[in-house]
């Protein structure tokens, strides 16, 4: 039934990926803080934020967990954030590697991580967005146009 539920083993798969990659950020964030930022030269009084970080991370990761065992039908919102979330990391990332001041500090390790682990989240969102498209869109959204869909998110989250 789980393999049915995500259209076959190839998304399960993807979706499980997915998830293990931000299973792993979440721990790391909060539960292997200090270590986390040394590997990056980033200063233990980061500890606060990167928790912060972590809380959001680990909250999308128990939502997938939800998703795995209750299957993915309706959870659009749930895809599309972390598709945005990821696409944002991606230009956030590597401008933060490339132009910032803090990856000139002395002993600051930025790396290319900050923007390719995104994109490949990124990519695999995409993909699991496109694949189980005939399961996360609720039927308002799946038969309407761009316009209609604007209404929906006017009459559901801005008003």
């Amino acid at each position: 039934q789980m393999v049915e539920s995500f259209n076959g083993w190839v998304f399960l798969i993807l979706f499980l990926l997915n998830w293990a990659g931000g299973a792993m950020y979440a721990y790391q964030t909060i539960f292997n803080t200090v270590p986390w930022l040394n590997k990056y030269g980033i200063h233990e009084s980061a500890v606060l934020p990167t928790r912060v970080l972590g809380t959001f991370v680990s909250a999308a990761t128990l939502l997938g967990l939800y998703i795995l065992f209750t299957g993915p039908m309706g959870t659009w919102p749930y895809f599309v954030f972390m598709f945005l979330q990821s696409i944002i990391f991606v230009v956030v990332g590597y401008s933060t590697v490339t132009n910032s001041n803090a990856s000139k500090l002395e002993g600051v390790n930025y790396t290319a991580e900050a923007y390719i682990a995104p994109a490949i989240f990124t990519v695999l969102n995409g993909v699991l967005i496109y694949g189980l498209g005939d399961k996360i869109w609720s039927e308002k959204l799946k038969t309407n146009s761009l316009s209609n869909i604007l209404l929906l998110l006017r009459d559901y989250i801005i008003f």
